[in-house]
């Protein structure tokens, strides 16, 4: 139950500032924490606003069927995607180099029209324009996220620091997401795919957020990505290095650069990425670029 007390703003603006300068902190001070998953979403709320962006897209973690049966110790959960952390495959990111980054493969997909889940039932032939690989790159703003609690990591979206998007995965063909799924640091493995309850299954993934969307009546935008959850096993990474995700022939790269300049929201990070216009017609989502 949501605390009649409780003000999101304190937790939000302490993870702004571990953003902006990319210091991590151990957790909340005892009266900014929230203490409930809602609590959690409304202080992730004010964070992602803080960050003068738009909000083009979501992220779901913890949805495998394991997860969405309610046999996992936290609940499916969802953050935000933000247009300056979802870039081309091949391009450089830039990451705090006092930061760990935990990298996953996973399938995110493009809407092709607006939506409402409240009001439409989800249909892939009429709402999906494509569907690709991608690695999501999480680095929280907690020194350790699995000691702060779930509410406390949902209020720093999850982690939730870049999308590298790759090449389109067909969406009509559920097999294609059941192949090999890894990722691979300067051409050696580094993760294997996941397996059985334990792997997200795309679509029963989406329908989890279309649901929350729905009791939140939300809408979809078109152009708006959703990428559904880890197919391999997650990877801690705190070197620099050429990383590779594969599932079903398809593939997406990235470069990671340990850097002191801060977090990834920075003047010349956000002047180098593209809109997300450069979607409809490319096998990639963006033009290449650095982040």
């Amino acid at each position: 139950m949501k605390s009649m007390s409780y003000d999101p703003t304190a937790a939000a603006t302490h993870l702004e500032w571990a953003s902006r300068t990319g210091l991590r902190i151990g957790d909340l001070p005892p009266g900014a924490r929230p203490g409930s998953l809602e609590e959690g979403y409304a202080a992730q709320a004010i964070f992602v606003k803080q960050m003068n962006e738009p909000v083009v897209g979501w992220k779901i973690a913890g949805a495998s069927p394991r997860g969405l049966r309610g046999d996992l110790p936290t609940a499916p959960a969802h953050g935000c995607l933000t247009p300056s952390r979802v870039i081309a495959s091949g391009g450089l990111l830039k990451f705090p180099s006092n930061a760990k980054a935990t990298l996953e493969t996973e399938v995110a997909f493009r809407f092709s029209r607006s939506v409402s889940p409240a009001e439409e039932a989800f249909e892939v032939s009429s709402m999906i324009d494509h569907a690709f690989i991608a690695i999501e790159v999480v680095c929280s703003r907690f020194i350790d996220r699995k000691a702060v609690g779930q509410p406390s990591f949902i209020a720093d979206n999850l982690g939730f620091h870049a999308l590298i998007c790759g090449e389109r995965v067909d969406p009509f063909d559920p097999r294609k997401f059941e192949g090999d799924a890894g990722v691979w640091q300067n051409g050696e493995r580094i993760a294997i795919s996941l397996s059985g309850d334990d792997r997200t299954r795309p679509f029963d993934s989406l329908k989890f957020l279309w649901g929350e969307l729905a009791r939140q009546r939300k809408t979809i935008l078109e152009g708006a990505i959703v990428t559904t959850g880890t197919l391999s096993a997650p990877v801690d990474v705190e070197t620099n290095g050429s990383f590779r995700a594969q599932i079903s022939g398809a593939k997406v790269d990235v470069t990671f650069l340990r850097s002191d300049e801060g977090e990834v929201h920075s003047e010349t990070v956000q002047s180098t990425c593209a809109s997300t216009s450069d979607w409809m017609d490319t096998g990639t989502p963006f033009k290449q670029a650095e982040y």
